[in-house]
């Protein structure tokens, strides 16, 4: 059977068709209201995360990569995983739970909490927790930090660290080991001096802008940080069921805040009138960009009502990780809002709920720090791409899937340009072989230096 050729222009269309694929698939993949039916997705681990077992002893857990890695933690168990650290960089090491949807948590003695340690066992200054606002399992994610500068004297030497995941569980609740998530997030150095806590001005807190209004676009929240479809300024929608958790990125860059209100809309009123009240019916919650709750775990109350609740993450200051509160506020980047559904609201919504996001990214873009690395450090900062991406709602992987399959394109684009331009060139020269030539005329090509090359490598005649 003889070889099939595939032209320049099919290569284009082929990878064309290949990029739509691509791009369109996890479009369809990430469920909406009317699969209610169905329990509700479980958290999307990264497919490229590094599986790994911690160790309840302090000596000998698992060399941690920056990247993401993937363990599970039992009740009342503590996992140890040693990191090796250099003495210019800060980290943040993260921790996030993933706990089955709407499983049988406690508000209260319920949570998981990391440290960094040194090997002489004395902890970094900055630990972190994650805890439920609620009765109803949900992901939830903290970190703990090696911050560099403004005065620290803990764990500023290169070496060997330890990090450490503990969970606490009341025994009513779930009793499962739950999936864990592990993020080793590395920023650079400053170039020359470490900028301080910003001056507080005294005044009064920044009036929130006005919420944006006009037709919402459909939002594609995911399971978990991995997942989640970008969402920009304006109105957005989706749907989300009972003992749900969906999560959506937005690019805030240096000197910006991000302002964000959740809606929740009234119930359907059956003969039998309303379905109840839910003490901790839904709640709206914002991360960073290395996974720490900016915001607290609040639930807000629902009787079948339209409802809402907003909140505002504070401005992105390099210098807030040296203040007194709001550390997690000083990395630029993709922050993720978090809308949670308690298990209870299936009595409202048995088929989910389509509720409303406002988003308002305020303020100018500053310039970035000056970071020791010219190229900008993977995880902070925002780019125009993101920017874009942002307002195409696409996920991280959609979002990579268009830059490659972009320059795929150009790159099949130019192959088959080059390959019709030589196609013509051979064409012409092989016109010329077959022109007529007077008699006593020289042969085609010959006194123009290049000679007359017997396999015709160029058009004849030309220079």
């Amino acid at each position: 059977m003889g070889k099939r050729r595939v032209t320049g222009a099919g290569a284009a269309a082929l990878a064309g068709l290949c990029a739509s694929a691509v791009l369109s698939g996890p479009a369809v993949a990430v469920g909406q209201a009317e699969d209610a039916g169905e329990a509700p997705p479980t958290y999307a681990v990264a497919e490229d995360a590094t599986p790994v077992e911690g160790t309840a002893s302090s000596s000998g857990g698992p060399e941690l990569r920056p990247g993401l890695s993937t363990d599970s933690i039992g009740p009342g168990e503590e996992r140890f995983y040693s990191v090796t650290l250099d003495d210019t960089s800060t980290v943040y090491l993260s921790a996030t739970a993933a706990p089955r949807p709407g499983a049988e948590v406690r508000s209260f003695g319920e949570k998981l909490s990391m440290r960094l340690l040194t090997v002489e066992g004395d902890a970094c200054d900055t630990a972190g927790s994650a805890t439920f606002g609620t009765t109803s399992a949900y992901p939830v994610s903290g970190y703990a930090a090696r911050r560099v500068g403004g005065g620290i004297e803990v764990c500023q030497e290169a070496g060997p660290y330890l990090f450490q995941v503990v969970r606490e569980s009341p025994e009513e609740s779930d009793q499962a080991r739950w999936p864990i998530e592990i993020g080793y997030h590395v920023e650079p150095g400053l170039e020359g001096a470490v900028p301080g806590p910003p001056g507080v001005s005294g005044g009064e807190e920044p009036k929130a802008p006005t919420p944006p209004s006009g037709t919402a676009r459909q939002a594609r929240g995911g399971t978990g940080f991995n997942d989640a479809g970008a969402v920009a300024d304006g109105v957005w929608r989706d749907g989300v069921r009972a003992g749900e958790s969906r999560f959506y990125r937005v690019p805030v860059d240096w000197g910006q805040q991000l302002f964000a209100r959740l809606e929740v809309p009234n119930a359907a009123v059956d003969g039998d009138g309303a379905a109840g009240f839910v003490s901790d019916a839904f709640s709206l919650r914002l991360y960073n960009p290395a996974r720490a709750a900016l915001s607290d775990s609040d639930f807000e109350t629902y009787s079948g009502e339209q409802a809402a609740m907003s909140l505002a993450g504070g401005a992105v200051d390099y210098g807030n990780r040296f203040a007194d509160e709001g550390r997690g506020r000083s990395i630029a980047g993709w922050h993720y809002l978090q809308v949670t559904f308690h298990r209870d609201m299936a009595a409202h919504f048995p088929d989910g709920a389509d509720v409303t996001l406002r988003v308002t990214v305020d303020g100018a873009a500053r310039e970035a720090p000056a970071y020791v690395s010219d190229a900008l450090p993977a995880g902070f900062g925002v780019t125009d791409e993101d920017r874009e991406a942002a307002e195409q709602g696409l996920t991280a992987a959609e979002a990579v899937a268009r830059r490659d399959g972009g320059l795929r394109l150009l790159a099949y684009g130019a192959f088959g340009t080059g390959t019709a331009l030589l196609l013509g060139l051979g064409a012409w020269w092989l016109v010329g072989r077959r022109r007529p030539v007077a008699p006593g005329a020289p042969p085609v090509g010959a006194g123009q230096g290049y000679g007359y090359p017997p396999q015709g490598y160029g058009p004849p005649g030309t220079r």
